[in-house]
């Protein structure tokens, strides 16, 4: 049985040298922040800024998640 493919469905990986920190601009690191003080059970990220520091807060106080940049 052969599957058909197109744009729309084909997975598409993210260069990690595209991604930058929406709070700052500031490119991440592929690595969970040095030190961070977790509240509850709050997953640790996977993302970093260049000198370990997590990534900056949105307006609602949540850590945020990287964007991708077009070059």
């Amino acid at each position: 049985m052969r599957t058909q493919t197109n744009p729309t469905t084909v997975r598409r990986f993210v260069d990690p040298e595209d991604l930058i920190c929406p709070g700052c601009g500031e490119q991440v690191r592929c690595a969970p922040p040095r030190l961070l003080a977790c509240r509850g059970r709050a997953p640790v990220p996977a993302f970093s800024h260049p000198d370990a520091t997590a990534l900056c807060r949105t307006p609602a106080g949540i850590l945020a998640e990287p964007i991708e940049v077009t070059r």
